[in-house]
Formats: structure tokens, sequence, C-alpha cells
């Protein structure tokens, strides 16, 4: 490894968070730090770091890049990791590397890391013509968007819309019983990056149906946050909105659309089935792979679990899991 920076860029070949004003958006607001962590060649990869009381903390943002905003061969990928893992230990810069964002879909996990496997579905958009991007659509999704665009659903796209879409995503996560980010968050993450920033709701008689909050480069868009409304009037607005969404994003030569993280255990009978099969039927891949995380320093990592844990049971409660945590625990139960 060579070296450890905050990247200072606006290049459109690569993803939304290598962005100077994306690090200042998530230092105010997170208080954590956009660092990358970058080899000889130039291959880079885009991780966050901040402190809790006791560990300092990396996650992993997205899979390494080479200069040229591409993805290293699989057996480039996991000699970058093994790299990178041995100059955060020696340089001592973080104690814990935690489970990736969940569209960070590595081809390999180091060795010694806790993993899981994981995937995400995506539309290659640079591969596909308007038309055929259309045609790949499953005929449901195909018939529901003729049928809001016949029952006058509109769409609006920009600042103006995000309190109608935040009303709309906090209805959602409380139904789901999810954390939900406050409104200034959005509208600060908007503001730090106005010209990549996709907000858009579906309205049927000036009520909203359902939003979208997706952040976008060249390199890809990214669809981080969704929200319907507790009853949708009109079958198919949602569809409708992510439809023209990627109708825009195809104009702005964009690459990829992403529809954000896939479970690859079974998930029949539960909400995620539909939430899954409702993007693969736009025509999206499964792109497969893994989520990892590991712990440097082992003594202090333990330490300060088992003193959470001790915490937590005095409260009556339990140590939150992750994504990692929730997919091997589903195996073991097998």
């Amino acid at each position: 490894m060579k070296s450890l920076k905050e990247y200072k860029s606006t290049n459109e070949n690569f993803p939304y968070f290598y962005f100077s004003a994306y690090s200042e958006f998530i230092k105010k607001t997170e208080n954590k730090t956009i660092v990358f962590i970058s080899d000889e060649i130039g291959n880079t990869m885009c991780c966050s770091m901040w402190k809790n009381k006791f560990l300092n903390l990396i996650k992993p943002v997205y899979p390494p890049l080479n200069k040229n905003a591409e993805r290293l061969s699989p057996e480039m990928e996991i000699f970058f990791l093994e790299e990178c893992l041995l100059f955060i230990k020696e340089e001592k810069l973080g104690d814990r590397i935690t489970q990736p964002e969940n569209f960070a879909i590595f081809d390999s996990a180091p060795q010694s890391s806790v993993f899981s496997k994981f995937g995400t579905y995506f539309i290659n958009l640079a591969r596909e013509t308007e038309e055929q991007l259309l045609k790949n659509v499953h005929t449901k999704h195909r018939n529901v968007i003729v049928n809001a665009e016949k029952n006058n659903v509109v769409i609006k796209y920009g600042k103006e819309v995000i309190e109608d879409f935040y009303l709309l995503y906090k209805s959602t996560m409380q139904r789901s019983a999810m954390y939900c980010q406050a409104l200034n968050y959005f509208q600060d993450f908007y503001s730090a990056m106005p010209d990549n920033i996709i907000c858009g709701v579906a309205y049927h008689n000036d009520i909203p149906q359902g939003g979208l909050f997706v952040p976008y480069t060249k390199f890809a868009a990214f669809y981080l946050y969704g929200a319907s409304a507790d009853k949708v009037e009109v079958n198919g607005a949602i569809n409708y909105l992510h439809w023209n969404t990627i109708k825009f994003l195809k104009k702005q030569n964009v690459k990829r659309y992403d529809f954000v993280g896939a479970r690859l255990s079974d998930v029949s009978g539960t909400k995620l089935q539909g939430i899954q099969q409702f993007k693969e039927r736009f025509g999206a891949s499964l792109q497969k792979g893994y989520l990892w995380k590991k712990d440097i320093n082992t003594l202090k990592c333990n330490l300060f679990d088992n003193l959470i844990t001790l915490k937590l049971k005095l409260k009556k409660a339990y140590l939150p899991t992750d994504i990692i945590d929730q997919e091997i625990n589903k195996e073991k139960n097998l």
C-alpha cells in the first residue's frame, strides 16, 4: 500500500462517494471522514473512518477501483485487500473493519475475515438502448407502468419534492420498524450535490404515492432510499417512477442503475421476496459476491463487545446484528 488520503475529485467517471462534496457532507452529518487507501499503481478503495468511545472503525464504501474507475479482476482485488489489511494493521489506522455498504459487493473476502454471500440487482444502462431496456422489463411491470401513465400519475423531480419524499420515507420506515434519517439529512445531501442527486416523487391527484432518492454519476446510480404511501392509489405508480428515472439516467450516460442489496439466502414468504422480485422484474441482473468484516485489534474489539453486551443485558436488550451476522445465523439454523 502506498497511502491513505482524502480524495478531492469531481470526475464523473467515479462514483459519487469519490466527490469532495460527499466527503464534506458525511463529515457534517455523521462526523465520519471519507478516505482512500491506494497502492503504487493508482488502485483505490473508498472507506469511511470514525471513532466511537473505544474503537477506531473503518467501513469500506465500495470495492477497489483502478485509476480508470474500473473494478479490479478478482485476483487483483483479493491481493489489494490483503495488502490493505496489512497496511491498516501496520499503520494502526483502525481497530475494526465493519461491514461494507450493502451495495459494496466484493468478488472475494480476505482470509480470516468474517463474511457472508450477498448480492445486488442492477441494470446495465450502457449496454442497452432505451427500447431494449423496456423490452427487458417483465410483462407485469410494463403493464402497470402503462396503467400508471393512463391514470395520469405525475412524476416530479428536484429539491422542491424533498419534503413530500420525506413524509413517504418516514412512514415507510415506521411501518418497517427501521431507523429513519432526519429531514435535514436529505436536504443537506441534495444541497451538497445538487447535480448528482435525483429526488423523485410520483403523484396522483397531487397526492404522493411513492418516492426515491438516488445519488449518481456516470459510473452508476444507487437507489439508496425508496418510499411508498401506506396505500398506493394507482397500481404501478412506483414502477412508473423507476422507469422514468431509468430513462433519465440513460440520457445522462450513466452506466449502471444499482438497486442496492439482495439476499442470496432463501427469502421465500418474507417481505424481502417481494422487494427483490420488484427489482429483478425491471430486467435487472443479479451480481453475486460477498460482504465481509474483520477485527484488526482482536483484544480491544473483544473487550468492547463484552462491555456492550453486559450493558445491554442490564437493560434487557440484545446486541444488534448486521447483515453478515444475520446471514451466518440463518445458515447455522438450516
